[in-house]
């Protein structure tokens, strides 16, 4: 059994997740309608669908602040706050190899899909992860992988903030510029990484294939889903758009 310790660090945990968790919910509901008209009926607010989860939500959050407060008063977040002080942040290599592929698939799906053509978001997804992999060399892999990190924050900023709509007024592909400047960006740095690891001749030539896979992947895969399978891409921006314009010619 945990000891009384353990119990009220246990409970400072808890009350920030039940916390987050609560505001989540809260959060949901609220994109719920709590009023409308239907079919020329008028319905109240207290026959809302957000109702019972606003009521949920704020249950769960009132009971997450009462445990907090108590786990403060009674040391527990005082031991949770020393126990990440004695977290070391030296972090083994597997690790890290994980949290790279991590940060790859993170960005590709939530940020590059999203925001950018899928050709592009396919092209950048796989400058970054082919020479962070390919190239096996640890110090190679961390450049690419911090270079790859911050550029994806700019990234974010720009789509996540009325850039991203100033610049499509000028241009309607400008964020497709954008994702395309990553690109050459991302593989000039890495074609300059492979000059700089253990074995230079051997890492430029993976370099070259990883840059033709990178290339040649969604040049396969974009025709067919658009056009073999008919699958509406998430993101159909310029290079999308010019093979639709190829497609439609020769056919």
């Amino acid at each position: 059994m945990m000891d009384t310790k353990s119990l009220r660090k246990a409970d400072f945990y808890t009350s920030i997740l039940l916390i987050l968790f609560g505001f989540w919910i809260l959060y949901q509901a609220f994109q719920m309608p709590m009023k409308d008209t239907y079919g020329g009926v008028a319905n109240v607010w207290y026959v809302s669908p957000a109702l019972l989860p606003i009521v949920i939500g704020g249950a769960i959050v009132i009971l997450g602040v009462v445990l907090l407060v108590n786990s403060i008063r009674t040391g527990g977040a005082a031991q949770a706050v020393s126990s990440f002080r004695k977290i070391s942040l030296k972090l083994s290599e597997p690790t890290q190899r994980f949290l790279g592929v991590l940060l790859g698939l993170i960005t590709f799906v939530y940020l590059y899909i999203p925001n950018t053509d899928f050709f592009l978001s396919i092209v950048l997804f796989l400058s970054y992860l082919i020479p962070a992999y390919f190239y096996d060399h640890m110090p190679t892999f961390r450049k690419l992988s911090f270079y790859y990190a911050v550029m994806s924050a700019v990234m974010l900023v720009v789509f996540a903030t009325p850039v991203a709509d100033s610049l499509n007024k000028l241009y309607m592909f400008a964020t497709d510029v954008v994702a395309l400047l990553g690109i050459v960006g991302i593989n000039i740095y890495g074609a300059r990484l492979a000059r700089g690891t253990d074995n230079p001749e051997r890492d430029r030539k993976r370099y070259r294939i990883g840059l033709i896979v990178s290339l040649v992947t969604p040049l396969v895969l974009t025709p067919v889903f658009r056009f073999a399978l008919l699958v509406p891409l998430p993101k159909e921006g310029g290079i999308v758009q010019l093979m639709q314009l190829i497609y439609y010619s020769i056919r």
